[in-house]
């Protein structure tokens, strides 16, 4: 096994010990014998080297399905917990007596965000598979030189203007601290408004749409504050951006862009409008805004040390809403050679984090809010 794992401000960001795993369940007609997985993934494993502190695989037969609820649901996972040093990836697989089962991964979001769990789970599905080896995924990188932080700027101002901001000390939580809030939109609903917004922008996607529809749901009541202001930001997925990073790059490359508003616009502009605001923002996107958020970590790790990252959180925890778009995942990818998926569920809640889920006919937004 190789060594610990060297953790970037960014990572560290995600590794509080506040922070629970991020937990996938992917629910299969049909799986592979145990013995088969188990292979698979050791062969899967030399080319992670992120994970090289080993995977566990609990696999479980007999076991009733439990219900669709997401508190029922978490028995399906061998959870991670925060702070409890490695193995920080563990994966359960739960053979159902009604016949088919689920796949659970559970991973500290310090090793990666959901894009490297589900590329990690499609080399395992393929080398399974009997496919072609899987090449090194890229984790440990030297980025290009980062943009100079704004020095007429206090830091907390330029945290929060690219999406952050400082809060109390966190606690440790659990999955009883917040209620989700799950919505089902009928992708015909959807497709009427995207026509509309497409008249402005034609790049607004069903996701976009979906964005605002859900922020017209949640915003709070204006803030009587005289500088308050509202806050919408969408997970952009910066692997999309040009020779920044490698597709096989295994890590954190998810992180919030902030949607510019005025509390007029954000209170006034119609879902078409609002909609094509958050696809031009997503399409601005670039190398500076992931350098520059690595950088100002970087700068919080080395005047404040790692207890001051764990200061640092989504500035929409306190009020407002990240919406991350993970219908876009390809689900065929995980087909270890008996089918692929036919159904997933995200299980571990974020503070005011919405998921977007694809459900055949519709569109599910799963948001993760404070328990009464």
């Amino acid at each position: 096994m190789s060594g610990p794992v060297s953790l970037s401000a960014l990572d560290e960001f995600f590794a509080g010990p506040d922070d629970l795993p991020i937990e996938f369940a992917f629910f299969y007609e049909r799986l592979p014998a145990a013995e088969v997985l188990a292979e698979g993934l050791a062969r899967t494993l030399p080319a992670f080297p992120r994970l090289g502190e080993g995977v566990p695989l609990l696999d479980i037969s007999g076991v009733e399905e439990p219900p669709e609820d997401k508190v029922s649901r978490a028995v399906l996972f061998d959870s991670v917990r925060p702070g409890s040093g490695p193995p920080r990836c563990r994966l359960k697989i739960s053979r159902f007596t009604s016949g088919g089962g689920c796949l659970g991964a559970s991973m500290s979001h310090g090793l990666g965000d959901g894009g490297s769990l589900v590329l990690f789970l499609s080399a395992w599905a393929r080398t399974v598979r009997g496919q072609a080896p899987v090449l090194p995924a890229a984790s440990e990188l030297e980025f290009p030189p980062a943009p100079a932080l704004d020095k007429s700027l206090p830091l907390e101002a330029q945290l929060r203007r690219a999406g952050f901001g400082l809060r109390v000390p966190p606690s440790p939580r659990v999955r009883e601290d917040y209620r989700w809030d799950i919505r089902r939109f009928a992708r015909e609903e959807v497709e009427v408004l995207l026509r509309e917004a497409r008249v402005s922008r034609p790049q607004v996607t069903a996701g976009d749409v979906l964005a605002a529809l859900l922020w017209r749901h949640y915003r709070r009541q204006p803030d009587r504050r005289p500088k308050a202001e509202p806050e919408l930001s969408t997970v952009f997925d910066f692997r999309r951006v040009p020779r920044l990073l490698p597709a096989s790059y295994f890590g954190n490359a998810g992180l919030p862009l902030r949607v510019p508003l005025s509390p007029e616009e954000a209170a006034t502009l119609p879902v078409p409008a609002l909609a094509a605001r958050i696809r031009a923002r997503l399409q601005s996107a670039s190398a500076e805004d992931f350098l520059r958020s690595h950088a100002l970590l970087e700068e919080v790790r080395r005047t404040w040390g790692s207890e001051g990252v764990d200061l640092v959180g989504f500035s929409t925890e306190s009020h407002g809403l990240l919406v991350n778009n993970i219908s876009r995942f390809d689900l065929s990818l995980l087909d270890f050679g008996t089918g692929a998926p036919h159904a997933f569920d995200v299980i571990t809640p974020i503070p005011r984090v919405c998921f977007i889920v694809s459900r055949g006919d519709s569109l599910e937004a799963h948001t993760a809010l404070p328990g009464a």
